[in-house]
Protein backbone atom coordinates (compact mmCIF):
# COMPACT_ATOMS: atom_id res chain seq x y z
CA UNK A 1 0.00 0.00 0.00
CA UNK A 2 1.40 2.97 -0.82
CA UNK A 3 1.89 6.03 1.44
CA UNK A 4 1.99 9.54 0.31
CA UNK A 5 2.24 12.91 1.45
CA UNK A 6 -0.51 15.38 1.93
CA UNK A 7 -0.47 17.53 -1.10
CA UNK A 8 0.01 20.58 0.44
CA UNK A 9 3.41 19.34 2.28
CA UNK A 10 4.35 18.01 -1.37
CA UNK A 11 4.19 21.20 -2.90
CA UNK A 12 6.21 22.34 0.27
CA UNK A 13 9.04 20.23 -0.19
CA UNK A 14 10.35 21.71 -3.26
CA UNK A 15 8.30 25.23 -3.62
CA UNK A 16 10.70 28.05 -5.03
CA UNK A 17 8.80 31.70 -6.12
CA UNK A 18 11.19 32.22 -8.80
CA UNK A 19 11.11 28.99 -10.42
CA UNK A 20 7.64 28.00 -10.07
CA UNK A 21 4.08 29.31 -10.08
CA UNK A 22 2.69 27.28 -7.39
CA UNK A 23 0.82 29.19 -4.75
CA UNK A 24 1.93 27.12 -1.41
CA UNK A 25 4.92 28.24 0.51
CA UNK A 26 6.16 27.09 3.93
CA UNK A 27 9.42 25.67 5.53
CA UNK A 28 10.96 22.46 3.63
CA UNK A 29 11.13 18.81 5.29
CA UNK A 30 12.82 16.13 3.71
CA UNK A 31 11.48 12.81 4.44
CA UNK A 32 14.11 10.45 4.88
CA UNK A 33 12.70 7.75 3.32
CA UNK A 34 12.17 9.36 -0.18
CA UNK A 35 14.65 10.91 -2.71
CA UNK A 36 14.04 13.87 -4.58
CA UNK A 37 15.06 13.86 -8.29
CA UNK A 38 15.63 16.56 -11.13
CA UNK A 39 15.26 15.17 -14.29
CA UNK A 40 16.31 16.87 -18.12
CA UNK A 41 16.56 15.37 -21.39
CA UNK A 42 19.51 15.60 -23.73
CA UNK A 43 22.39 17.86 -23.14
CA UNK A 44 24.81 18.25 -26.60
CA UNK A 45 27.34 21.33 -25.66
CA UNK A 46 28.68 21.20 -28.95
CA UNK A 47 28.53 22.98 -32.18
CA UNK A 48 27.08 26.19 -31.58
CA UNK A 49 27.58 26.22 -28.50
CA UNK A 50 31.09 26.06 -27.96
CA UNK A 51 32.00 29.42 -29.05
CA UNK A 52 29.55 30.20 -26.40
CA UNK A 53 31.01 29.04 -23.39
CA UNK A 54 34.64 30.10 -24.76
CA UNK A 55 32.38 34.02 -24.51
CA UNK A 56 30.37 33.79 -21.61
CA UNK A 57 32.00 30.79 -19.87
CA UNK A 58 30.80 27.17 -19.37
CA UNK A 59 27.97 28.24 -16.56
CA UNK A 60 26.28 30.40 -18.77
CA UNK A 61 23.91 27.43 -20.59
CA UNK A 62 22.74 27.03 -16.97
CA UNK A 63 22.12 30.11 -15.21
CA UNK A 64 18.48 30.49 -15.73
CA UNK A 65 17.58 27.06 -14.40
CA UNK A 66 20.27 25.88 -11.99
CA UNK A 67 18.25 26.28 -9.32
CA UNK A 68 15.92 23.82 -10.32
CA UNK A 69 18.85 20.71 -10.73
CA UNK A 70 20.51 22.01 -7.27
CA UNK A 71 17.60 21.93 -5.24
CA UNK A 72 17.25 17.88 -5.93
CA UNK A 73 18.46 15.05 -4.50
CA UNK A 74 19.56 13.44 -7.04
CA UNK A 75 20.10 15.56 -10.51
CA UNK A 76 19.77 13.49 -14.35
CA UNK A 77 20.64 14.32 -17.51
CA UNK A 78 21.30 12.48 -20.87
CA UNK A 79 25.08 13.25 -21.73
CA UNK A 80 24.26 12.93 -25.60
CA UNK A 81 27.99 13.93 -26.54
CA UNK A 82 31.59 12.77 -25.83
CA UNK A 83 34.61 14.61 -23.76
CA UNK A 84 36.85 14.28 -26.03
CA UNK A 85 39.86 15.74 -27.83
CA UNK A 86 39.80 13.22 -30.05
CA UNK A 87 39.90 13.60 -33.91
CA UNK A 88 38.75 10.31 -35.60
CA UNK A 89 35.14 10.77 -35.79
CA UNK A 90 32.93 7.95 -37.08
CA UNK A 91 33.09 8.28 -40.83
CA UNK A 92 29.78 6.95 -41.69
CA UNK A 93 27.45 8.97 -39.47
CA UNK A 94 26.37 12.23 -41.05
CA UNK A 95 26.05 14.30 -37.46
CA UNK A 96 28.90 13.81 -34.99
CA UNK A 97 29.46 15.76 -31.85
CA UNK A 98 32.06 16.23 -29.55
CA UNK A 99 32.52 18.96 -26.35
CA UNK A 100 35.90 20.39 -24.77
CA UNK A 101 36.60 18.15 -21.56
CA UNK A 102 36.71 21.38 -19.60
CA UNK A 103 32.96 21.81 -20.23
CA UNK A 104 31.92 19.18 -17.58
CA UNK A 105 32.23 21.68 -15.22
CA UNK A 106 29.16 23.80 -15.67
CA UNK A 107 27.27 20.93 -15.49
CA UNK A 108 29.00 19.91 -12.21
CA UNK A 109 28.44 23.76 -11.18
CA UNK A 110 24.60 23.59 -12.21
CA UNK A 111 23.82 20.28 -9.76
CA UNK A 112 23.92 17.27 -11.50
CA UNK A 113 24.84 14.33 -9.93
CA UNK A 114 25.11 11.54 -12.43
CA UNK A 115 24.55 11.22 -16.18
CA UNK A 116 23.51 8.39 -18.76
CA UNK A 117 25.37 7.67 -21.37
CA UNK A 118 23.13 5.27 -23.14
CA UNK A 119 22.99 7.39 -26.79
CA UNK A 120 23.64 7.28 -30.21
CA UNK A 121 26.23 10.32 -29.76
CA UNK A 122 28.54 9.11 -27.07
CA UNK A 123 30.82 6.91 -29.48
CA UNK A 124 30.80 9.62 -32.49
CA UNK A 125 34.50 9.68 -31.76
CA UNK A 126 34.99 6.23 -31.58
CA UNK A 127 36.40 3.91 -28.29
CA UNK A 128 38.68 6.85 -27.71
CA UNK A 129 36.04 9.31 -27.66
CA UNK A 130 33.93 7.44 -25.13
CA UNK A 131 36.83 6.09 -22.89
CA UNK A 132 37.97 10.06 -22.42
CA UNK A 133 34.59 10.63 -21.42
CA UNK A 134 34.52 8.12 -18.84
CA UNK A 135 38.23 9.25 -17.92
CA UNK A 136 37.10 12.96 -17.80
CA UNK A 137 34.08 11.83 -15.20
CA UNK A 138 35.79 9.27 -13.06
CA UNK A 139 38.67 12.41 -12.37
CA UNK A 140 35.70 14.30 -11.54
CA UNK A 141 33.95 12.30 -9.35
CA UNK A 142 30.67 12.06 -11.47
CA UNK A 143 29.11 8.81 -11.46
CA UNK A 144 27.41 7.47 -14.85
CA UNK A 145 26.00 4.52 -16.33
CA UNK A 146 24.88 3.25 -19.83
CA UNK A 147 28.19 2.95 -21.78
CA UNK A 148 31.38 1.29 -20.86
CA UNK A 149 34.27 -1.13 -22.00
CA UNK A 150 31.79 -4.29 -22.08
CA UNK A 151 28.27 -4.46 -21.92
CA UNK A 152 28.42 -5.97 -18.71
CA UNK A 153 29.70 -2.71 -17.43
CA UNK A 154 27.52 -0.80 -19.32
CA UNK A 155 24.32 -2.49 -18.66
CA UNK A 156 25.22 -2.72 -14.88
CA UNK A 157 23.17 -0.28 -12.68
CA UNK A 158 25.45 2.16 -10.99
CA UNK A 159 24.49 2.71 -7.41
CA UNK A 160 24.76 6.18 -5.34
CA UNK A 161 23.56 7.02 -1.99
CA UNK A 162 21.85 10.29 -1.50
CA UNK A 163 19.55 11.02 1.35
CA UNK A 164 20.46 8.12 3.16
CA UNK A 165 18.59 6.28 0.50
CA UNK A 166 20.62 3.91 -2.28
CA UNK A 167 19.61 4.36 -6.07
CA UNK A 168 20.35 2.36 -8.43
CA UNK A 169 20.46 4.16 -12.20
CA UNK A 170 20.19 2.26 -15.38
CA UNK A 171 20.81 3.44 -19.50
CA UNK A 172 20.20 1.55 -21.83
CA UNK A 173 19.94 2.76 -25.63
CA UNK A 174 17.29 1.81 -28.21
CA UNK A 175 18.76 3.53 -31.10
CA UNK A 176 20.97 3.23 -34.02
CA UNK A 177 23.76 2.48 -35.23
CA UNK A 178 24.21 -0.77 -33.83
CA UNK A 179 28.00 -0.61 -34.18
CA UNK A 180 27.72 1.51 -30.70
CA UNK A 181 25.89 -1.31 -28.76
CA UNK A 182 28.78 -2.96 -26.71
CA UNK A 183 29.28 -6.08 -26.69
CA UNK A 184 31.20 -8.86 -24.39
CA UNK A 185 34.37 -7.63 -26.11
CA UNK A 186 33.10 -4.54 -27.08
CA UNK A 187 32.88 -0.71 -25.97
CA UNK A 188 29.86 0.56 -26.48
CA UNK A 189 26.26 1.72 -24.80
CA UNK A 190 23.40 -0.97 -23.25
CA UNK A 191 21.22 -2.43 -25.78
CA UNK A 192 18.23 -4.01 -23.74
CA UNK A 193 16.76 -7.36 -24.92
CA UNK A 194 14.50 -8.59 -22.52
CA UNK A 195 16.53 -10.89 -20.77
CA UNK A 196 19.21 -8.05 -20.59
CA UNK A 197 16.60 -5.36 -18.85
CA UNK A 198 15.68 -8.01 -16.19
CA UNK A 199 18.63 -8.66 -14.94
CA UNK A 200 19.49 -5.03 -14.99
CA UNK A 201 16.62 -3.96 -12.94
CA UNK A 202 16.94 -7.03 -10.84
CA UNK A 203 20.12 -6.47 -10.15
CA UNK A 204 18.99 -2.72 -9.17
CA UNK A 205 16.50 -4.22 -6.79
CA UNK A 206 18.82 -6.42 -5.10
CA UNK A 207 21.39 -3.25 -3.92
CA UNK A 208 19.71 -0.29 -3.96
CA UNK A 209 16.16 1.17 -2.35
CA UNK A 210 15.04 2.64 -5.34
CA UNK A 211 15.76 1.91 -9.09
CA UNK A 212 15.62 4.16 -11.97
CA UNK A 213 15.51 3.24 -15.55
CA UNK A 214 16.63 5.30 -18.23
CA UNK A 215 16.16 5.09 -22.29
CA UNK A 216 17.25 6.38 -25.49
CA UNK A 217 14.68 5.29 -27.77
CA UNK A 218 11.72 6.66 -29.89
CA UNK A 219 11.27 8.31 -32.99
CA UNK A 220 12.51 12.14 -33.76
CA UNK A 221 10.07 15.09 -33.94
CA UNK A 222 6.98 12.14 -32.72
CA UNK A 223 5.07 13.30 -29.50
CA UNK A 224 3.70 9.77 -28.95
CA UNK A 225 5.70 6.88 -27.96
CA UNK A 226 6.18 3.70 -30.34
CA UNK A 227 4.16 0.47 -28.95
CA UNK A 228 7.59 -1.11 -28.43
CA UNK A 229 8.65 1.96 -25.90
CA UNK A 230 5.34 1.46 -23.69
CA UNK A 231 6.31 -2.49 -23.74
CA UNK A 232 9.74 -1.60 -22.32
CA UNK A 233 8.40 1.01 -19.72
CA UNK A 234 6.18 -1.50 -18.70
CA UNK A 235 8.60 -4.13 -18.26
CA UNK A 236 11.18 -2.00 -16.58
CA UNK A 237 8.72 -1.46 -13.88
CA UNK A 238 7.30 -4.85 -13.37
CA UNK A 239 10.74 -5.81 -12.95
CA UNK A 240 11.90 -3.19 -10.22
CA UNK A 241 12.05 0.20 -11.43
CA UNK A 242 10.44 2.97 -9.61
CA UNK A 243 10.81 5.76 -11.91
CA UNK A 244 11.24 5.23 -15.98
CA UNK A 245 13.00 8.46 -18.14
CA UNK A 246 12.95 8.73 -21.81
CA UNK A 247 14.59 10.94 -24.15
CA UNK A 248 15.82 10.78 -27.84
CA UNK A 249 12.78 12.61 -29.59
CA UNK A 250 13.92 16.02 -28.90
CA UNK A 251 10.35 16.99 -28.19
CA UNK A 252 8.39 15.88 -25.28
CA UNK A 253 6.48 12.56 -25.40
CA UNK A 254 3.09 11.77 -23.33
CA UNK A 255 3.37 10.64 -19.52
CA UNK A 256 2.16 7.66 -17.69
CA UNK A 257 0.98 6.65 -14.25
CA UNK A 258 1.66 2.51 -14.36
CA UNK A 259 1.14 0.27 -11.10
CA UNK A 260 1.99 3.77 -9.00
CA UNK A 261 5.10 4.35 -10.92
CA UNK A 262 5.91 7.02 -13.44
CA UNK A 263 7.03 7.20 -16.79
CA UNK A 264 8.40 10.28 -19.05
CA UNK A 265 8.56 8.63 -22.50
CA UNK A 266 10.89 11.60 -23.33
CA UNK A 267 11.82 14.61 -21.57
CA UNK A 268 12.67 16.64 -25.04
CA UNK A 269 15.86 18.57 -25.19
CA UNK A 270 17.67 20.66 -22.79
CA UNK A 271 21.03 22.26 -23.29
CA UNK A 272 21.06 21.10 -27.21
CA UNK A 273 23.40 22.92 -29.27
CA UNK A 274 21.01 23.51 -32.55
CA UNK A 275 18.79 25.31 -33.89
CA UNK A 276 16.03 23.19 -34.07
CA UNK A 277 12.53 24.74 -35.22
CA UNK A 278 10.90 21.58 -34.11
CA UNK A 279 13.02 21.83 -30.63
CA UNK A 280 11.06 25.04 -29.20
CA UNK A 281 9.70 23.94 -25.67
CA UNK A 282 10.59 20.99 -22.98
CA UNK A 283 10.77 20.31 -19.31
CA UNK A 284 12.35 19.68 -16.20
CA UNK A 285 10.98 16.59 -14.37
CA UNK A 286 10.91 16.86 -10.68
CA UNK A 287 9.78 14.07 -8.58
CA UNK A 288 9.86 12.62 -5.16
CA UNK A 289 10.25 8.44 -5.47
CA UNK A 290 10.27 6.33 -2.59
CA UNK A 291 10.50 2.63 -2.64
CA UNK A 292 6.56 1.73 -3.68
CA UNK A 293 6.25 4.57 -6.42
CA UNK A 294 5.84 8.00 -6.86
CA UNK A 295 4.83 10.29 -4.02
CA UNK A 296 4.94 13.61 -6.24
CA UNK A 297 6.12 15.20 -9.33
CA UNK A 298 6.17 18.39 -11.12
CA UNK A 299 6.67 19.67 -14.72
CA UNK A 300 8.36 22.67 -15.15
CA UNK A 301 8.08 23.57 -18.66
CA UNK A 302 11.29 25.45 -20.45
CA UNK A 303 11.86 27.38 -23.24
CA UNK A 304 14.45 25.84 -25.61
CA UNK A 305 14.00 27.50 -28.85
CA UNK A 306 17.53 28.53 -29.26
CA UNK A 307 17.11 31.08 -31.66
CA UNK A 308 15.57 32.78 -28.92
CA UNK A 309 17.43 31.87 -25.78
CA UNK A 310 20.56 31.49 -27.54
CA UNK A 311 21.42 28.06 -25.77
CA UNK A 312 20.23 28.69 -21.83
CA UNK A 313 17.06 27.33 -21.30
CA UNK A 314 14.74 29.64 -19.44
CA UNK A 315 11.67 29.08 -17.08
CA UNK A 316 8.31 29.29 -19.03
CA UNK A 317 5.67 31.41 -17.59
CA UNK A 318 2.02 32.07 -17.76
CA UNK A 319 -0.02 31.13 -21.09
CA UNK A 320 3.41 30.00 -22.47
CA UNK A 321 3.54 27.54 -19.30
CA UNK A 322 0.28 26.43 -19.38
CA UNK A 323 0.19 25.76 -23.15
CA UNK A 324 3.27 23.08 -22.70
CA UNK A 325 1.26 21.58 -20.05
CA UNK A 326 -2.19 21.77 -22.09
CA UNK A 327 -0.46 19.79 -24.76
CA UNK A 328 2.20 17.18 -22.52
CA UNK A 329 -1.88 16.19 -21.00
CA UNK A 330 -3.06 15.86 -24.40
CA UNK A 331 -0.38 13.90 -25.38
CA UNK A 332 -0.92 11.28 -21.85
CA UNK A 333 -4.17 10.43 -22.35
CA UNK A 334 -4.71 8.10 -23.88
CA UNK A 335 -1.37 6.54 -22.33
CA UNK A 336 -4.07 6.43 -18.93
CA UNK A 337 -7.51 5.78 -19.63
CA UNK A 338 -8.43 8.99 -21.45
CA UNK A 339 -8.15 10.83 -18.27
CA UNK A 340 -6.02 14.18 -17.40
CA UNK A 341 -2.77 13.33 -15.52
CA UNK A 342 -1.36 16.79 -15.00
CA UNK A 343 -2.74 19.33 -12.74
CA UNK A 344 -2.79 22.97 -14.14
CA UNK A 345 -0.16 23.97 -11.97
CA UNK A 346 2.13 20.88 -13.27
CA UNK A 347 1.74 18.49 -10.53
CA UNK A 348 1.03 15.38 -10.54
CA UNK A 349 -0.09 13.01 -7.96
CA UNK A 350 -0.56 8.95 -7.83
CA UNK A 351 -3.54 9.24 -5.98
CA UNK A 352 -5.17 10.82 -9.06
CA UNK A 353 -6.03 7.83 -11.06
CA UNK A 354 -7.56 4.19 -10.33
CA UNK A 355 -5.34 2.69 -13.28
CA UNK A 356 -2.55 1.81 -10.43
CA UNK A 357 -3.35 -1.88 -10.28
CA UNK A 358 -1.05 -4.79 -11.08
Amino acid sequence: MLVFLTRLQAVDFWHDEKSSALPFKSEKVTPVDMISIAAVGDVMMSSWIINLVEEYGYDFPFDSTASIISSADLAIANLEAPFTTSDSCHKDKTFTFKVPPYFLGGLLNAGFDIFTMANNHILDYGDEGLLQTMATLDSAGMPFCGAGENVHKACAPKIVEKNGQKIAFAGFSMTFPKSFWAKTDRCGTCYPTLYRLRETMLAGEEQADITIASFHWGQEKRTTPRDYQIEYAHRAIDYGADLVLGHHPHVLQGFELYKGKLIAYSLGNYVFGSYSETARTSAVLRALVRDDGLVYASVIPINVHNATVKFQPRLLKGLARQTVIDSLNAYSQHLNLGKTLINRDGTIFPTLLVKNVP
